[in-house]
């Protein structure tokens, strides 16, 4: 089977669980930014972990499938409208599997909360794979080009088990399998295991991360600028040798406002590195809107 894309939305992506390995060779990890929700999806229609999704930024995305398909839309809170052949329409909630007809058209609105849904369809999206992975890595331009209008997407056969048939999870204005997210002007806490670079600030600067700042307008894949409440103090303003970056690390330029680096991120950087984002909360600021208030907080005991 497969699926007719009619409309594509500010971006669409194809996204797994990434190529990692290949740092050697400058190529990031990538992968579905909120990796818990893409694997919720996966899950839910009994699809191999492994396989791949779509990733839709701020909705927009409009499919039709050319056969019967199983498929759950899980990430951030958006309405979401079935459309059958006959032209009736249903609006379901995010986070419900849902049993598409021959024809059918599944169409994904703007988000409430979030900003990031993913459409894991019973099969996987079947795309060819660059050096492992079906992801998309923005910076690099490999993987899969953006989905727009007109493509056809293959639907494979990485069936693992039954779809949860009537299962649906409760958005509550939050992200369906990621880190909940409450609204836009809510305050939201991120965990920082600290280090590797830690020793290169004073206490001070964990106070100035846990104050509240904001996320900046520069804001993608690549990674999260946030406005800090006052720029974060360090012991020593020289550059470090460039070091190996990992998805969640809080690098810290000289200006003081902090960098956290998503899934798209380089290999490489010469700004230390003061803390790196759980893996919780790495997901959880990929699905934050410019503006969100948030607060670093140090995991106490680690890294002491």
């Amino acid at each position: 089977m497969s699926l007719l894309v009619l409309r594509a939305g500010p971006s669409a992506l194809v996204q797994d669980l990434g190529r990692p390995g290949h740092a050697s060779l400058g190529v990031t990890a990538s992968g579905a930014a909120d990796r818990a929700a893409a694997a919720t999806a996966l899950r839910a229609v009994g699809t191999d972990p492994a396989a791949a999704v779509l990733e839709v930024l701020l909705g927009g995305l409009t499919v039709r499938t050319d056969e019967p398909a199983i498929v759950a839309i899980t990430g951030a809170e958006a309405l979401v409208v079935v459309v059958t052949p006959d032209g009736s329409r249903r609006t379901v909630a995010t986070g419900e599997v849902l049993r598409l007809d021959a024809g059918s058209t599944l169409e994904i609105g703007r988000p409430v909360a979030g900003v990031r849904s993913y459409v894991g369809v019973r099969g996987g999206i079947d795309v060819p794979a660059v050096l492992g992975s079906r992801s998309r890595d923005t910076l690099a331009g490999l993987g899969p080009p953006p989905v727009v209008a007109g493509d056809v997407l293959d639907v494979g056969d990485a069936v693992v088990g039954p779809w949860a048939d009537g299962w649906q999870v409760s958005a509550g204005r939050g992200v369906v399998g990621g880190g909940a997210v409450t609204g836009a002007r809510e305050s939201v806490e991120l965990d920082v295991i600290p280090g590797p670079r830690d020793d290169l600030f004073p206490p001070a600067a964990w106070d100035v991360l846990a104050a509240t700042g904001h996320v900046s307008g520069h804001a993608d894949r690549v990674g999260v600028r946030i406005d800090p409440a006052r720029p974060v103090p360090r012991l020593d303003t020289r550059e470090i040798p460039s070091e190996g970056m990992v998805r969640g690390a809080v690098q810290i330029p000289a200006d003081g406002s902090p960098v956290v680096f998503g899934p798209d991120h380089p290999v490489t950087g010469g700004y230390p590195v003061i803390g790196v984002l759980t893996a919780r909360s790495a997901d959880r600021i990929s699905q934050l809107l410019p503006g969100t208030p948030v607060r670093l907080r140090r995991l106490r005991g680690v890294g002491e």
